[in-house]
């Protein structure tokens, strides 16, 4: 076991079908969720990463305004980006209580069942981790590219795209039935105390000009990053930026272990304040790790006491 801390240093369908460690695999097919794929030691998530919708799936387009909604998917739901997102004792994005998600998710229409969020890498990330928070993930994909990549299936096969597989949220429930994962979001004085801990690997979803301090970016007082922390930048995890669909399984499982990931490691994210990592914190989820979402990010531990490092060749030694 390398010792990571000592020798320096993470819309609307989804889950990729099982695959062996050097083959790409195939996306999910509509339908119910397939069950888990075990890939070495860790087991995908088949079904989360989706390119088509299941009949009976609502779409849930994520998003800054509805104007993300192409025309045809009126059927659809709209939640905004704010529903993931208030200021809290300064820090900005951090997630509303568990009970005022789940109330601002019922308002908007969101129900029960299966689910598949359609939005940006960010938005889409940041939704499913919500979602998963709540404990309703099982019943939750992601649109495989988001908005781009239903756009595009749209103009090159329009007969393809079946706007009616996405039906108008039903039911007379009053509120989303949730299950609150509490473990799930970590703070700073949980990820200080586990610096030195060799089974704890701590990913900074940041640009590296920000993860190095060359670029501290809005709201952080302390250049750099948490001591240990490798970066593994969102972006290298899609295909480009214009085009954000999940680069192969293999080829993030690859991304991870040359960040240092073992198996069997709890992966904690963390960005600036909480989206990047939330992307990041979600394909973990869907390679099968044991992982945890720093909410309050760099903003908030670059205001504690606790060291920082910056540089690109982190020693991890506070």
């Amino acid at each position: 076991m390398r010792m990571r801390h000592v020798m320096g240093a993470l819309a609307c369908m989804a889950v990729l079908m099982p695959a062996c460690a050097d083959a790409e695999p195939d996306r999910a097919t509509p339908g119910e969720l397939p069950a888990p794929a075990a890939t070495g030691t860790l087991v995908a998530r088949t079904g989360m990463f989706v390119d088509d919708a299941p009949p009976a799936a609502q779409l849930v387009f994520v998003g800054r305004d509805a104007s993300i909604v192409p025309a045809g998917f009126d059927a659809g739901v709209f939640v905004p980006f704010s529903t993931f997102s208030v200021e809290r004792n300064g820090i900005p994005n951090e997630f509303p209580a568990p009970d005022t998600m789940a109330a601002l998710l019922h308002a908007a229409g969101v129900r029960n069942g299966r689910i598949v969020i359609v939005g940006e890498p960010i938005p889409a990330g940041r939704a499913f981790a919500a979602f998963d928070y709540l404990g309703l993930a099982d019943d939750v994909s992601l649109y495989d590219g988001g908005i781009a990549a239903l756009r595009e299936r749209m103009d090159t096969a329009p007969d393809a795209t079946d706007t009616s597989a996405a039906p108008a949220a039903t039911g007379d429930a009053a509120s989303l039935e949730t299950d609150v994962r509490e473990d799930m979001i970590v703070d700073a004085e949980w990820v200080h105390a586990r610096l030195n801990d060799p089974q704890v690997a701590i990913l900074d979803a940041r640009p590296p000009a920000e993860y190095t301090g060359e670029t501290p970016g809005e709201g952080v007082t302390r250049p750099g990053h948490i001591p240990g922390a490798r970066n593994v930048f969102w972006q290298t995890l899609v295909e480009s930026p214009e085009m954000p669909t999940l680069k192969s399984e293999a080829e993030l499982r690859q991304i991870f272990r040359e960040a240092g990931v073992d198996d069997d490691d709890t992966i904690v994210a963390y960005c600036r304040t909480g989206g990047q990592a939330s992307f990041l914190y979600t394909v973990a989820r869907y390679l099968g790790y044991d992982v945890k979402l720093y909410d309050g990010s760099y903003v908030d531990w670059s205001a504690t006491d606790y060291p920082v490092e910056a540089g690109a060749g982190s020693t991890g030694t506070s």
